[in-house]
């Protein structure tokens, strides 16, 4: 199975959050009501017209997901870290592509008219942002787009709320989808620097029963997330199912909350036994589902307390408690 994270990127190249460096502008969007969270489209960028296309076999229509992945997404294989490094070697690639074509077009690059007129400046103003205030003292509010719902998490975690991350499904591993994340620092294994220690975001269930969607979202993450290329199957033991409310501006839903214990298979840079909790509300014949997670053993990692913390702070957030702010502009 192969890791991804990709951030809501606004313009063309820009990305409001680099938590994790994501490829190709796939935009998470949220959904139309609470509690349940999915996917958008993105606008193509604008840019001059390309000369038509000689006539060519019409291909077979694409997978939707697969649109949205770089080439070198969709050449991952190996478990969530190993992923990671992919993003360092993206400019390798790019180097030796740009020294080949010094190599092999020289005499056409020197007798051409050069233009060494430098770019102007470019000034990129973000989106305004909804902003809600968090819950539990102390703490920081993750919110959906429009604000409509939320969660808290630690200071020493960074929200994310415009990256979607997860993992792709291979044999044996379901895959799972996350929204509206945030995540935990990084890892001690020298062999991936970049991993996080834990994370955070919304899925949703095919199942309106929120016990059943609780325990097949750890058991979803804690398999794909935590099992070595090659390799059995993490083990996941789900806790007994404990009864939760969730907040909806006035009302009060119940749902189901589920930790499990994960035990890693054996593969490089795994810890020994991570965390994985989930809470769910059921929403019509789905269930919205907030899954937190982080490796035991780790420096920062958090404990089991902190992670049905951030479940319990799930909640839907009344207008009248959520405010817009307008990131400052960046030029490049």
């Amino acid at each position: 199975m192969g890791w991804f994270g990709r951030n809501r990127r606004d313009d063309g190249g820009y990305r409001d959050n680099a938590a994790l460096s994501g490829f190709g502008g796939y935009e998470p969007s949220d959904a139309p009501k609470f509690p349940s969270a999915g996917y958008g489209k993105t606008d193509p960028v604008p840019g001059p017209s390309e000369p038509a296309p000689q006539p060519r076999e019409t291909p077979a229509e694409p997978d939707p997901m697969r649109q949205t992945l770089t080439p070198a997404q969709l050449r991952r294989s190996t478990p969530r870290k190993v992923n990671l490094r992919l993003v360092k070697a993206v400019p390798i690639v790019i180097l030796i592509g740009v020294f080949g074509y010094n190599a092999f077009s020289g005499k056409s690059h020197h007798s051409a008219s050069t233009d060494d007129t430098p770019r102007a400046p470019y000034t990129y103003q973000p989106d305004p942002r909804v902003v809600v205030p968090p819950v539990v003292a102390g703490w920081q509010s993750v919110a959906s787009k429009d604000g409509s719902y939320a969660y808290d998490v630690p200071r020493s975690w960074e929200p994310a709320p415009t990256t979607l991350h997860g993992w792709d499904p291979a044999a044996g591993s379901p895959g799972i989808n996350l929204s509206t994340s945030a995540f935990l620092g990084k890892g001690s294994c020298k062999e991936d620097p970049v991993g996080q220690v834990g994370g955070a975001g919304f899925t949703t269930e095919k199942t309106s029963d929120a016990a059943e969607a609780a325990r097949k979202a750890v058991a979803d993450l804690g398999v794909s997330a935590y099992t070595g290329e090659g390799a059995p199957a993490a083990k996941v033991t789900p806790g007994a199912p404990e009864k939760a409310e969730v907040k909806i501006e006035n009302e009060s839903r119940e749902g189901t909350l589920v930790v499990a214990d994960v035990v890693p298979s054996n593969a490089p840079c795994q810890p020994r036994s991570v965390l994985v909790g989930a809470l769910a509300l059921g929403a019509g014949e789905k269930s919205a589902v907030l899954v937190a997670y982080s490796e035991q053993g780790r420096p920062g990692s958090a404990s089991r307390d902190d992670l049905v913390r951030i479940l319990h702070s799930y909640r839907g957030v009344p207008a009248a408690d959520r405010s817009t702010t307008t990131p400052p502009p960046t030029t490049r």
